[in-house]
């Protein structure tokens, strides 16, 4: 199977139990390829930025993106 209609084809076959099992599977593909959108990439890095011991000038730095 190299081709959309192909595939497509295979899939109109495929029992129902199996259509669920396959929409699992492209659900869990398409939440793994996902790009993270800016504002929570910069999350993951600020994310326990600001701990004990840690100065204003450095979280500063973090939330500029200075690092």
């Amino acid at each position: 199977m190299s081709t959309i209609a192909e595939i497509e084809d295979a899939i109109e076959r495929l029992p129902a139990p199996q259509v669920e099992e396959l929409i699992g599977w492209l659900e869990a593909l398409r939440a793994k390829r996902a790009v993270p959108l800016p504002v929570e990439s910069w999350l993951q890095r600020a994310r326990g930025a600001a701990v004990p011991g840690a100065t204003t000038a450095e979280v500063m730095a973090l939330t500029r993106n200075d690092q």
